[in-house]
């Protein structure tokens, strides 16, 4: 199953037609902090994004990737994780095992990560990266 079939599985589960779009990513090896995306596009490595009904929500931590907000002029799902799965706000009990409590209890992380790591318990990224 493609990543992007994955995202979309996960999304239909949750009651959202939204289509993901796990878009290419071009990265320097070793470079966690930023990419660039199939149309140019360079994205950052953010520790907070403004998410509409949560307000400022703390991004995972992660080292091999991170997670960033889709440009508007690319459609899709509107979190991603550099991995290409979809991103998305968890409460503490999906994250316990990731980071440290946040002052909202909130946490945006990779959905495909966070699902293994508490289904399997091994959190494995959409190119296989674990940590």
């Amino acid at each position: 199953m493609t990543i992007t079939d994955w995202n979309d599985k996960v999304l239909k589960r949750q009651g959202v037609n939204a289509r993901s779009a796990a878009p290419k990513i071009v990265r320097s090896v070793g470079d966690a902090k930023r990419a660039t995306l199939h149309d140019g596009t360079v994205v950052e490595r953010v520790e907070m994004i403004w998410v509409d009904g949560y307000g400022l929500v703390k991004c995972a931590p992660y080292e091999l990737h991170f997670i960033y907000q889709l440009p508007r002029h690319i459609p899709g799902w509107g979190l991603m994780c550099t991995c290409g799965s979809i991103a998305g706000v968890v409460g503490y009990n999906a994250y316990t095992k990731l980071a440290s409590p946040t002052d909202t209890g909130m946490i945006i992380v990779c959905v495909r990560h966070t699902t293994l790591k508490n289904n399997e318990g091994i959190g494995r990224h959409a190119d296989e990266s674990t940590e």
